[in-house]
């Protein structure tokens, strides 16, 4: 087949989706199809390589990227008319915001639109989300090929930018397609409500994660036990209160934090202040480094740490990161039927500590495991349907049925 996979930047350059895509892309073309990528950006911060064998095309939206700057993201509490001084000392995001807010079809959507129906001679197109942009623009594209849209994000069940009218855009959407990847806990979604009649549409595709961890390297302070978590975070669904309070209550010689990622700023800073004096040079906050970075101070890392989602239709992708290292894993639940939980149920070096537990537990599982590693062969038969070639495979079965 020639396909063509859409991938989108322009809000976050470093997000996980397109990193994911390309993996498929990737695998897909070692499969023996056409495969080309359609990226995207942002303009400004550097694209990484496309996989081997596979022809890329991109298509930058500076102009997008300064909207979003001036907007804050949209994110609650901001000033709108700090906003808006911002967006009119910048004629270019400004007019960018007209297409989006007020027109309700951003550059984005309208330039891929046309760049689709410049190319028509794919078997099939595959948007990925979120964002959702390229999938609206191929949802209105006129091609002759398959159109599949691969939602690793869920778009009108996602509280996170839920907006009236949600369900029935997506419907539209959706009716547009002949194929609808979906994640296994979006499956409720489409059992009842509005998006039942795309049920048969639909195809579960799990997150293509699992790849080798780069090689551990070991302790690089003698004496230390370090933890590393690695995510961003958000108010109301992964915030950093229960890893940092855990910190100060655990009794373990050396115990040493290192926090990597975003979102820090939606939080008290007098109160991360206030952790910061308690655990001392024993915590580390790192607010951003790129993926290749983090990998590698993950791999500097003895025990892995992840904050538990307080959303029950969520399932973070950087899981099978730290599954990939082989390394032992402390899953922070925020609420007992996290979708996380059964896969740490699954690998053996993990533990699941509960809200409100004794962190006693948690240290005597420290003290037993914090230096155990688990094969990678071990690990891929555990979660073979997250390796980048079991996702490739369910990926073209899809886009080779028939259309319903």
């Amino acid at each position: 087949m020639k396909i063509l996979i859409i991938t989108d930047q322009v809000d976050y350059p470093n997000a996980i989706n397109p990193l994911l895509a390309r993996r498929v892309a990737g695998e897909l073309g070692q499969m023996g199809h056409t495969v080309h990528l359609l990226e995207l950006w942002d303009g400004q911060t550097a694209l990484p390589p496309a996989p081997t064998g596979v022809k890329r095309f991109d298509l930058a939206f500076p102009q997008e990227a300064a909207m979003n700057t001036a907007l804050e993201h949209g994110r609650a509490g901001g000033s709108a008319l700090k906003r808006l001084a911002r967006l009119a000392a910048h004629p270019a995001a400004a007019g960018a915001a007209f297409h989006q807010l007020v027109l309700k079809k951003p550059l984005r959507q309208k330039v891929c639109e046309k760049f689709l129906e410049s190319h028509p001679d794919y078997d099939a197109v595959v948007a990925v989300g979120a964002p959702f942009w390229s999938a609206f623009a191929l949802e209105e594209a006129r091609i002759p090929g398959k159109k599949a849209v691969w939602m690793m994000d869920p778009y009108s069940a996602n509280r996170e930018y839920t907006a009236p009218g949600g369900a029935e855009k997506e419907l539209a959407m959706g009716k547009a397609m002949d194929r609808i990847y979906i994640t296994r806990l979006m499956e409720k979604d489409y059992r009842q409500g509005p998006l039942v009649p795309l049920r048969e549409k639909t195809r579960v595709l799990e997150f293509p994660c699992l790849v080798p961890g780069q090689p551990d390297q070991g302790q690089p302070h003698p004496g230390e036990l370090r933890l590393v978590f690695c995510g961003n975070l958000y108010p109301n669904i992964r915030t950093p209160w229960p890893l940092l309070e855990l910190m100060t209550r655990l009794e373990v010689p050396g115990l040493h934090l290192t926090m990597i990622g975003g979102g820090w700023e939606h939080f008290d800073p007098a109160r991360v202040e206030e952790y910061r004096a308690r655990l001392g040079d024993r915590l580390e906050i790192v607010r951003f480094l790129p993926y290749p970075q983090a990998q590698k101070r993950i791999a500097a890392g003895d025990v892995l740490v992840n904050i538990g989602n307080d959303v029950a239709n969520q399932l973070p992708s950087k899981i099978f990161d730290y599954f990939g290292t082989g390394k032992p894993i402390l899953q922070l639940a925020a609420r007992m039927d996290d979708p996380a939980n059964p896969y740490f149920a699954r690998y053996p070096l993990a533990f699941i500590q509960g809200p409100g537990e004794d962190p006693r537990r948690v240290e005597q599982w420290l003290s037993a495991l914090w230096d155990r590693r688990l094969p990678f062969r071990e690990v891929a038969e555990l979660f073979y349907e997250n390796t980048p070639s079991a996702v490739a495979h369910r990926l073209l079965e899809g886009l080779q049925e028939d259309p319903v």
